[in-house]
């Protein structure tokens, strides 16, 4: 079938057989649609209203931001991470991420590929902590909130030793800047933790991303993923439902 080749991000149940599905699609972006029937309906909607599958959605506008999502048909699918539960965490977090960063209706090039590019990873490889902190960082550039970690945010100075991270103020700050830095999501930003992120940021592949996980210690991952989680609740103003479902895991698989 003809359509905008998309991704489910989320759904929820509306009316009896209905469902609202919020789609990524390369044409519209991110939208949101009725799907009359989506919960009982296999034929129209072929498998294609979950997550890990890349489809055509047929869509049609509704009433204001609403669509209506009229048929679908599956183009790729990777359900067969879906027996690993921290791979389904690291899917999840990402359509979250998706979701409530990016803007309603504004289309960005290259989103689509980096999710697919983390499903064909978990696929492939498993979890990663460095492929997903690769694609989360990914996706605070596309949203045009890079955190910085080549230059304090605040002043622009280059050395940052000594300096802390604040998710607030956009990310690394150096240690002269940091005494304005105030609040409980400003941590101090280790030497290791900033080269583990600045590793993470110039991987140039997914395979790039994986040997990184090698190279440091386990407390400089940790440090990073809780900075970047943190900048992350900070732009959306609200803990992520698949974080706390990703907290509950072993730390050593995030």
């Amino acid at each position: 079938m003809a359509g905008d080749r998309g991704v489910v991000l989320r759904t929820t149940p509306l009316r009896e057989s209905d469902l609202l599905v919020v789609l990524y699609t390369e044409t519209h972006g991110r939208v949101t649609a009725v799907a009359r029937g989506g919960r009982k309906s296999q034929r129209r909607f072929a498998g294609a209203l979950q997550l890990l599958v890349l489809a055509r959605y047929g869509l049609s506008r509704g009433r204001g931001e609403l669509w209506t999502l009229d048929a679908a048909d599956v183009e790729r699918e990777w359900t067969q991470v879906a027996s690993d539960v921290v791979a389904v965490a690291h899917a999840s977090y990402v359509a979250e991420l998706t979701d409530a960063l990016l803007p309603v209706e504004q289309p960005h090039d290259g989103v689509l590929e980096l999710i697919v590019g983390l499903w064909d990873s978990l696929a492939s490889g498993g979890p990663s902590p460095a492929v997903l902190r690769t694609t989360e960082l990914a996706m605070l550039q596309l949203a045009g909130h890079q955190p910085a970690l080549d230059a304090c945010a605040a002043c622009g100075r280059t050395e940052l030793a000594g300096g802390v991270f604040d998710p607030t103020r956009g990310g690394a700050i150096c240690r002269a800047c940091a005494a304005t830095s105030r609040g409980p999501d400003v941590r101090p930003l280790a030497a290791g933790t900033l080269a583990y992120l600045r590793a993470i940021a110039s991987a140039g592949s997914v395979d790039d991303a994986r040997a990184v996980d090698a190279a440091f210690d386990a407390s400089d991952r940790i440090a990073a993923r809780e900075a970047l989680v943190a900048m992350v609740v900070a732009l959306v103003g609200r803990p992520l439902k698949s974080l706390d479902f990703i907290a509950k895991l072993a730390r050593s698989k995030l």
